[in-house]
């Protein structure tokens, strides 16, 4: 990690506390902490914090109030909201308030790293463009099309998994394959293929909302995490993404589709049933999508 992040905690709880910074540091940023929500508000207004934790249920500014304090002094700040399984209902309300998301307890190292990374990651997008750089060190993009690779999806399916292991939500995998590129690539030449992969790419990205995460899965294969979305919700966006496809690109797409927890309740089966799906919308005429049985 070439450029220096600060991270700010906000934990009156030593034992949490050191447990954040140790998992921070191991992740290459550099820890600040707060004792009290009051002496984070005062350090954010005297420095620049990329991303500021803090805990949702603190007696002397809950995390939706310190959320709004926080944006008045740095709109940029990505506040992450630390909670219990049992209150994520309450951390849900701070997202609402302007919270970029939240960290479980348990505390869990990866889950620590990988939500951080994404707000670390968001803050500098919304950047000026010389701090985007800092991007090319996170090693979690694709270098052609620019959206997640495959080493990031299998973190954050696993992540996404064991945290709605508890939770009633849904979340459904779309799994695609460009129809027939092999073909357009050895007849159209390399330099086209990957623009048609970079166009594919943009498409999902106008198709889908910002909190999916969009993957390319390995040569003309994408995956795409939709949270809070059950199988009727992610047949939708399927369709929108074929007509889409069909409509701006000189191609069409096979989509296969597998919902947590209907499908499968652990990420590998979850992925293959997606492959499955996918599997046979290629063999049943491809340009559609089906769903995993």
């Amino acid at each position: 990690m070439q450029q220096e992040v600060n991270i700010l905690v906000v934990e009156d709880d030593s034992a949490a506390a050191s447990s954040l910074e140790s998992a921070l540091k191991s992740a290459g940023y550099q820890v600040w902490l707060a004792n009290s929500p009051q002496e984070g508000l005062t350090m954010l207004g005297s420095g620049s914090f990329p991303v500021i934790i803090t805990e949702l249920r603190s007696p002397k500014m809950n995390g939706i109030q310190f959320t709004r304090e926080a944006h008045k002094i740095s709109s940029a700040v990505n506040i992450l909201v630390l909670t219990p399984y049992s209150f994520i209902g309450s951390a849900i309300e701070a997202m609402e308030a302007g919270a970029y998301g939240y960290i479980t307890k348990p505390l869990n190292s990866s889950e620590i790293r990988i939500v951080v990374e994404r707000a670390v990651e968001r803050f500098f997008l919304l950047s000026t463009s010389d701090d985007k750089d800092y991007l090319v060190d996170l090693a979690i993009r694709d270098g052609l099309t620019g959206l997640f690779n495959r080493r990031y999806f299998n973190e954050l399916i696993n992540i996404e998994v064991k945290r709605l292991s508890r939770s009633p939500a849904s979340l459904s995998l779309l799994m695609l394959d460009i129809d027939n590129f092999k073909n357009y690539n050895d007849t159209k030449g390399h330099p086209a293929g990957d623009d048609l992969l970079k166009g594919v790419a943009k498409v999902l990205k106008s198709s889908v909302r910002s909190v999916d995460m969009i993957c390319r899965y390995g040569g003309e294969e994408f995956i795409i995490i939709s949270p809070q979305t059950d199988k009727s919700a992610a047949q939708i966006i399927a369709e929108r993404i074929r007509v889409q496809i069909g409509l701006f690109l000189p191609t069409t797409v096979s989509i296969g589709i597998s919902t947590f927890p209907d499908d499968a309740r652990e990420a590998e089966p979850l992925i293959k049933k997606a492959d499955n799906a996918l599997y046979q919308a290629k063999q049943t005429g491809k340009n559609k999508w089906c769903v995993a049985s």
